[in-house]
C-alpha cells in the first residue's frame, strides 16, 4: 500500500510540473523547426531542454522517494539535523544542475553571432 502512495504521491508531483514540461515539449518541437536554418543553435538548444526536462522528472522522483529514506535510517534524536542536512545536499545538487541547464541554454543564445571588436 506505501508503494501506492508514494506512486500517487510522484504522479501529484509531476502534474504540478505539467506546464513547464509542456512549455520545455513546445520549445523542443520549435527547436527541431528551425534545425535547417541554425543547426548549430537549435541543437544547444535541444540538449538543454533535454536536460531540463530530466532535471525535472529526476528530481520529482528523487524528492518522492530520498526524505523518506532518510528519516527512516536515523534515530529520533539526530533526525532533525539529518533531515535538514539532506534538504541542504538535495537543493545544493538540484540547483547545480539547474545552472548547468541554464548555462547550455545561455550559451546557445551567443553561439553563431558575430563577435563585435569596438575600437
Amino acid at each position: 500500500m506505501e508503494a501506492a502512495n508514494k506512486l500517487l504521491e510522484l504522479l501529484k508531483d509531476l502534474a504540478e510540473q505539467l506546464p513547464s514540461l509542456l512549455t520545455i515539449l513546445a520549445c523542443m518541437i520549435f527547436a527541431i523547426t528551425r534545425w535547417k536554418t541554425t543547426p548549430r543553435v537549435s541543437q544547444v538548444v535541444l540538449i538543454g531542454l533535454v536536460l531540463l526536462f530530466l532535471h525535472l522528472i529526476v528530481f520529482s522522483v528523487v524528492y518522492t522517494g530520498v526524505p523518506e529514506m532518510f528519516i527512516r535510517s536515523t534515530s529520533y534524536p539526530s533526525q532533525a539535523s539529518t533531515i535538514r542536512i539532506m534538504y541542504l545536499i538535495l537543493g545544493l545538487i538540484s540547483n547545480s544542475s539547474l545552472g548547468v541547464n541554464l548555462a547550455v541554454l545561455l550559451t546557445a543564445i551567443f553561439i553563431g553571432r558575430p563577435s563585435t571588436n569596438h575600437q
